[in-house]
């Protein structure tokens, strides 16, 4: 049996492994389990699909415990122009070797194991964790920090059988490298793959069609959000849905940086990249391609269309999670996600990060912020 068992093994299940690894457990006390073969997979593969170069998140930002590791870290491994702008914004290779770097110091992998969590129930005094092929795992502590982006979105008119659509948070599915492209999407996501197309050799033409003008903004929630400035006002909140109201009203979804902006408009003065914003009343087939057509009346034809529309917005891991709810009697907001303790905890040594702990974390939940904020409440309170 061991003590900690993490289910998910992204930044989140990352930040709290390896801290638990520096401070309470070692390698034979903990398991991390996750579909991938290694942590953070799905980052590291998105962030390099959609040729993203800097976090939106500052240099403070990152799975180690002192707050200037990652600065320290950049000087002594001869990175040149390590952070961007005046938040000091990482280069993303910067950020991923540190965060390699600082697993490899607690022997992380050796508490690997690459598995689907399928079903979950409650032991005397232990979890009974079981996986996708018959196999079953004990522990007597649980973290739950199962990632959201798992089930992409694809709109009604997204037909995937009759045409060549795609989905930026497909694992298995690369993005085009030729022809025409449309990328569907007005958030970080998509204006990074949209610039990052527009560059390469082999695209002939880029169109981003965005449902809303751009939403330009530093970060994806105002940075009083870490601290006592507005989470001194929330915790006093009783009511969960109000918390779910105002963690709607602070995040600024579909937002995107002031920076990459500056970026997207120099390459449509450059004629690399044609934006488009309206609403898509359905996708045709056109001649040697296939077409959107806008609510506006607009056409825009290419060869292919990438959606970097976001995820399905339900409760991360809700296949086996709801049976779990339903036999252990695990308090939930009238939303479905947890409602926890200050310290992270559900019941009885079940504890949540990332999305799962936004109630209770707030708006900077599912950021590396959040991720930081998570593990420090586990850790310190286990």
């Amino acid at each position: 049996m061991y003590k900690w068992v993490i289910i998910g093994g992204g930044v989140q299940g990352c930040c709290v492994a390896r801290r638990l690894l520096q401070e309470k457990a070692g390698n034979e006390d903990l398991l991390i389990i996750d579909p991938f073969p290694g942590p953070m997979h799905v980052w590291q593969t998105l962030t390099k699909k959609i040729g993203m170069s800097h976090l939106r998140s500052p240099s403070v930002h990152h799975l180690d415990i002192d707050p200037y590791s990652l600065s320290k870290y950049s000087k002594g491994h001869d990175f040149a122009q390590p952070f961007r702008g005046k938040y000091a914004r990482p280069q993303l290779d910067l950020f991923n070797r540190h965060s390699l770097d600082v697993m490899d110091e607690v022997n992380l992998e050796e508490s690997w194991k690459q598995g689907t969590v399928n079903g979950m129930t409650k032991g005397h005094n232990h979890w009974n964790i079981s996986l996708e092929g018959g196999a079953e795992v004990q522990s007597e502590r649980v973290v739950l920090a199962v990632g959201v982006n798992h089930i992409p979105y694809y709109p009604e008119w997204a037909n995937k059988k009759e045409m060549p659509v795609s989905h930026v948070f497909d694992m298995q599915t690369p993005v085009p490298d030729e022809g025409r492209v449309i990328v569907v999407g007005g958030g970080m996501t998509a204006a990074h793959l949209a610039h990052t197309l527009s560059n390469k050799n082999g695209i002939s033409s880029v169109y981003l069609v965005k449902r809303h003008p751009f939403r330009v903004e530093d970060f994806d929630s105002d940075p009083g959000w870490l601290g006592p400035k507005f989470l001194k006002g929330y915790e006093k909140l009783t009511c969960y849905d109000q918390r779910r109201r105002v963690i709607h009203q602070a995040r600024h979804k579909g937002s995107i940086t002031r920076e990459l902006h500056v970026q997207l408009k120099r390459q449509m003065r450059a004629s690399r990249l044609d934006i488009h914003t309206g609403e898509v009343e359905k996708a045709v087939t056109v001649e040697n391609g296939v077409g959107l057509q806008l609510k506006d009346g607009n056409l825009v034809s290419a060869d292919s269309i990438v959606l970097a529309t976001g995820a399905e917005t339900c409760l991360p891991g809700k296949a086996w999670m709801e049976p779990l709810i339903e036999q252990v009697g695990l308090p939930c907001a009238p939303c479905g996600f947890p409602v926890v303790s200050t310290t992270l905890e559900w019941k009885n040594g079940l504890y949540v990060a990332g999305a799962l702990a936004e109630l209770e974390i707030g708006p900077a939940a599912r950021n590396i912020a959040g991720a930081r904020k998570s593990a420090e409440r586990i850790v310190t309170s286990a």
